[in-house]
């Protein structure tokens, strides 16, 4: 069962629920910066024309329809794209208010 703020807040006092949240968003902080750290000692992957052309519509505006009308390829070879560049490293979904979306990382 996940456990959301709200439900988290009812289970601990006020104190300990700042105190968690502080140590949570140093957590996150650190992550941040070694994920960076890792990215910057990687080598970048190769992509191909394609990869490229879908990775210029991750912006956070463009569905899978939207990318397949751009560039001109059928949805199911868009969604195989963009899955090679997820495993890549390099783009990831965002859901944004009722529609998925993608993101250049």
């Amino acid at each position: 069962m996940a456990l959301n703020k709200k439900r988290l807040r009812q289970m601990i006092s006020k104190d300990q629920f700042k105190e968690l949240m502080k140590s949570l968003k140093g957590i996150e902080e650190r992550l941040e910066i070694l994920i960076s750290l890792q990215k910057a000692t990687m080598p970048k992957p190769s992509i191909s024309k394609m990869e490229r052309a879908v990775l210029k519509l991750c912006d956070k505006r463009h569905t899978i329809e939207d990318i397949a009308k751009e560039t001109g390829k059928a949805e199911n070879n868009v969604r195989a794209i963009l899955s090679n560049l997820r495993t890549k490293g390099l783009a990831r979904t965002v859901e944004m208010k009722d529609k998925v979306v993608f993101e250049r990382i």
